[in-house]
């Protein structure tokens, strides 16, 4: 006689097959619901097309421009003044559709209508598009690619190197020693070069060029317009740092300049933007010391009377602000040897009464910085 089952087991079994027809239930009701978005005509956009398109591999109209040749994937070491492709995503991601195909079809500003002409693209195709840039908003344009050629030969000479040893000491295929020999002496040398060249750049960032999140060129403001360099580094020759200025400095002019010679509307826009929501300008610092050395800007511009282009380059020749010199400790005192110091006229210097003498006297012809101390080590590592 089979022992009947007990009161727990029957309420557990009846429990699973409730909770079973309720994610039946919720999984049907699911279904219905994409069913019927499809049905009301929610498609999803096909974001490879719209990557075609804004590649120019799916034709938008005769004669017209593929958005990548303006809007730029990757920026390059030439500044572009179009918006790049980041730029335009975040901006589409604030537009409904409607909006967003009105801005690309019916163009207006200085630059855009002269660009987006002879679009001649459907419905369908805008919508795909948009879905694309939505896309890029949401997940950010990846880091480009670093090139592994050094590293890739540095490897392969290594290997080259193991596989010369295995054949001097074991399989002995080549009779002639002097070919292993020249592999690794060949191969020692140049490992130890890469080596040493990587180990004595580091930390240093000559050359640097970062995106910045606003494309300020001091070709125009610095070179073309003769703008100072006080006036927005306003900090330069009385404090430690030069200062970075903020969107209400820029909006001096700005007030009234609301449309670039060279990229219209786009970035002045995001300054009027920053200003009027009072949101700071995150700028990316360029020029950067070890935290363990001590560097003043005000000894050097107003007390050494020195320019800024001795440290920072031709700037007022610069669309893309880089670092001009590597900032080693070897080009500093390099500096320190052979700068003369604007002795005479300065009472800064007054103090040094013994190398005043010496020049009234004819005993020293000029004094450098590091005469007077600039190669301490205490001076910049105190």
């Amino acid at each position: 006689m089979s022992k009947p089952l007990s009161p727990s087991l029957i309420s557990g079994a009846f429990f699973l097959r409730i909770l079973l027809i309720i994610l039946i239930s919720v999984s049907t009701f699911s279904g219905d619901v994409d069913a019927k978005n499809k049905k009301k005509g929610k498609p999803e956009p096909d974001v490879k097309i719209g990557e075609r398109l804004y590649y120019g591999l799916i034709p938008m109209g005769e004669g017209a421009k593929a958005c990548a040749s303006c809007h730029t994937y990757y920026t390059a070491d030439t500044i572009n003044w179009n918006p790049s492709l980041l730029d335009m995503a975040q901006t589409a991601v604030e537009m409904d559709l409607a909006t967003f195909k009105n801005h690309l079809t019916n163009p207006s500003g200085g630059i855009r209508d002269k660009v987006h002409v002879n679009y001649d693209m459907i419905d369908e195709q805008v919508f795909h598009l948009y879905g694309y840039l939505t896309g890029v908003a949401d997940t950010g344009v990846p880091s480009q690619r670093m090139s592994i050629n050094t590293i890739l030969i540095f490897l392969l000479i290594g290997a080259l190197m193991a596989a010369a040893l295995l054949d001097l000491f074991i399989t002995k295929k080549i009779p002639y020693k002097a070919v292993h020999i020249l592999i690794l002496l060949l191969g020692i040398g140049y490992q130890l070069s890469v080596v040493t060249e990587e180990a004595i750049d580091l930390g240093r960032s000559q050359d640097y060029r970062p995106d910045q999140p606003i494309k300020f060129s001091h070709k125009v403001h610095a070179g073309d317009n003769k703008i100072e360099c006080l006036y927005c580094h306003s900090n330069a020759d009385e404090g430690k740092s030069a200062s970075i200025p903020g969107a209400g400095l820029c909006m001096n002019c700005h007030m009234m300049v609301r449309n670039g010679t060279n990229s219209g509307q786009f970035e002045i826009a995001k300054v009027v933007d920053h200003s009027e929501n009072h949101k700071d300008i995150e700028w990316v610092r360029i020029h950067n010391l070890p935290d363990h050395v001590f560097f003043n800007h005000s000894q050097h511009v107003k007390v050494g009377g020195l320019d800024c282009t001795e440290c920072h380059g031709q700037v007022e020749d610069m669309h893309i602000l880089k670092q001009q010199k590597d900032l080693s400790m070897g080009w500093c005192l390099d500096c320190h040897k052979e700068t003369n110091v604007k002795f005479e006229e300065n009472d800064y210097y007054e103090t040094f009464q013994d190398l005043h003498k010496d020049l009234e006297e004819s005993v020293r012809d000029s004094i450098q910085a590091a005469d007077i101390g600039a190669n301490d080590c205490m001076k910049c590592h105190h």
